[in-house]
């Protein structure tokens, strides 16, 4: 949602929680707008649960304030982290993005009018470009379901289009975890039909239904014990020593990103880094090398060197030496 019509739905939600309920002439004057935006602004409050009333006989509108946030001590800090994490952070990791919404209008409409204009002149003055992730939206539903099968330990029964196996799958699972990762939203379920515990997207179950049937959750499972020391969220079967020597006009780019846990790095006298970790399986690491082209080269292992020496071998046959190979 764009930061004008934002401020202009806080500033529409503080006129209808105030004292005097006012007409939709009087909210178009006050906003700035036309009678057809102020009725269209009403439902979209409406939408994301903030709803209001309507007096047939005075036709004033007001807001439901038995529904509101009572008023909240926030700091400058605190308030403007919670605007930037509504308005930006929410529609890229939250699956619904009306209950975001809503939410961070109730808390911004009941701020003390001092801390709200001044972090709302800030947040205007702030943008967060997120990277590209799966459209959350579209898995509110299934999200909403695997929300509530762990809440209350329940299996699910589930029918899911497997990228990995090339085929849709009747699967009975036990959900242990919800996690965003590698830009989009993931569960690792213990799966009756595959005897242990795997990774499923969640944006490819076709159909999902909580059971009343319960589980008990193996309590030392931890995310970080399942997925080890993968590069992102495959867990090879093998730990590598990766070495990996990034020149100079991509070092610094490198070096000052965390990528892994164990990750470490020598800055070198001609301007390059050495970048040495610890992972689980080596394919995911050759993908994010490749991404570097000609300014990575790998060191060790041989099974990573491969790996990548492959890949440019192909992409060497796919251009050819003069420009115009095809892939044949």
């Amino acid at each position: 949602m764009r930061t004008a019509r934002v401020e202009r739905l806080l500033r529409l939600i503080r006129a209808l929680q105030s004292s005097r309920p006012s007409t939709a002439d009087d909210l178009a004057k006050l906003l700035g707008v036309s009678r057809r935006t102020v009725f269209r602004d009403l439902g979209l409050l409406a939408h994301v649960g903030v709803p209001t009333s309507f007096d047939r006989a005075t036709r004033r509108y007001a807001v439901e304030k038995s529904l509101m946030l009572p008023p909240v001590a926030l700091t400058h800090a605190e308030a403007l982290a919670l605007m930037l994490a509504t308005r930006y952070a929410a529609p890229q990791f939250v699956p619904d993005h009306a209950a975001a919404a809503a939410a961070g209008m109730k808390i911004e409409s009941a701020l003390p009018a001092a801390i709200r204009d001044h972090c709302g002149l800030l947040a205007r003055r702030v943008e967060i470009r997120q990277s590209p992730a799966s459209d959350n939206a579209s898995i509110a539903g299934a999200f909403e379901t695997l929300q509530a099968a762990l809440a209350e330990q329940a299996v699910v029964e589930a029918r899911y289009d497997s990228y990995y196996e090339g085929q849709v799958l009747d699967l009975v699972l036990q959900p242990y975890q919800l996690a965003y990762m590698h830009r989009g939203w993931y569960l690792i379920a213990f799966s009756e039909r595959h005897q242990e515990k795997r990774t499923f997207k969640v944006e490819r179950f076709l159909q999902i239904k909580k059971l009343a049937r319960r589980f008990t959750m193996d309590r030392r499972f931890s995310l970080d014990d399942y997925l080890g020391y993968a590069w992102n969220m495959i867990r090879g079967d093998q730990r590598y020593h990766v070495k990996i020597r990034f020149l100079k006009k991509v070092a610094a780019n490198v070096d000052e990103i965390v990528w892994h846990k164990t990750q470490r790095t020598v800055c070198q006298d001609d301007g390059s880094l050495l970048f040495e970790v610890d992972v689980d399986g080596v394919r995911e690491i050759a993908w994010w090398v490749l991404g570097y082209g000609d300014q990575a080269q790998v060191l060790e292992p041989p099974e990573l060197r491969k790996i990548v020496a492959g890949h440019v071998k192909r992409m060497s046959s796919y251009y050819g030496a003069n420009g115009r190979g095809g892939a044949g």
